[in-house]
């Protein structure tokens, strides 16, 4: 059975970034691609949006997802909260989480969450707050480097800035590495901090790689 007070949440928030950017129904489903009845739905709150609709919502109407879902973060999109007076910074936390062994099924878009984390200010480290995101580990290939299962790293998306741990996809695993770039040779060499492991060396345009940002810091999980 569905939570209907969440969806009650979530169609009150979408009532309201309606109002605050000035759109109709008619013109919400025109630029989110879905249809006029599913957006009635959602505004009425008989229907929850899944995260793939969700995702298209929040960007037609400039509004932040995870504070479309219910959360409570700033309504403006892509937008991390800072209090000033903690210094904590709320950065988005998503579901997927990041193998440190052998790999962790990277999931499709519309089988992802996206939730809020709080964390030092100070681990952002001078980076744009907008391009962090929090995900969990699994595995034990890093525990050389102080990561462990279920500690949350911290990156930055699309950073990729020489030597260092990253997150990355590779043959269809989320993967959290230490890498090292060799320009000469075009290669890039995929270390696991754990002497179990031996480091592999691929193309650094190898089919299926993507390196989707650079580890800026992470905490042990004691939740």
């Amino acid at each position: 059975m569905k939570d209907e007070y969440n969806e009650n949440k979530v169609a009150i928030r979408l009532r309201n970034a309606l109002a605050h950017s000035n759109m109709t129904q008619s013109e919400l489903a025109e630029k989110t691609g879905i249809n006029f009845s599913t957006i009635s739905s959602y505004v009425s709150g008989r229907f929850e949006p899944k995260r793939t609709p969700l995702m298209k919502l929040a960007k037609a109407l400039d509004v932040s997802p995870t504070w479309l879902a219910g959360f409570d973060v700033p309504m403006d999109a892509e937008t991390p909260y800072y209090n000033a007076e903690t210094g904590i910074l709320t950065i988005p936390f998503i579901t997927q989480k990041i193998s440190a062994g052998l790999g962790e099924e990277e999931l499709p878009e519309d089988c992802l969450e996206v939730r809020s984390i709080d964390i030092l200010a100070s681990m952002a480290k001078g980076i744009s707050k907008k391009i962090l995101t929090a995900a969990e580990v699994k595995g034990d290939s890093m525990i050389e480097a102080n990561i462990y299962p279920g500690d949350i790293v911290i990156f930055a998306r699309g950073r990729i800035e020489g030597d260092g741990i990253y997150v990355l996809a590779l043959g269809g695993d989320i993967l959290v590495k230490r890498l090292q770039f060799d320009a000469l040779s075009n290669e890039l060499e995929i270390i696991s901090m754990n002497k179990n492991y031996k480091p592999r060396t691929v193309a650094a345009d190898a089919d299926g790689l993507r390196i989707l940002g650079k580890v800026v810091g992470w905490f042990h999980n004691e939740i």
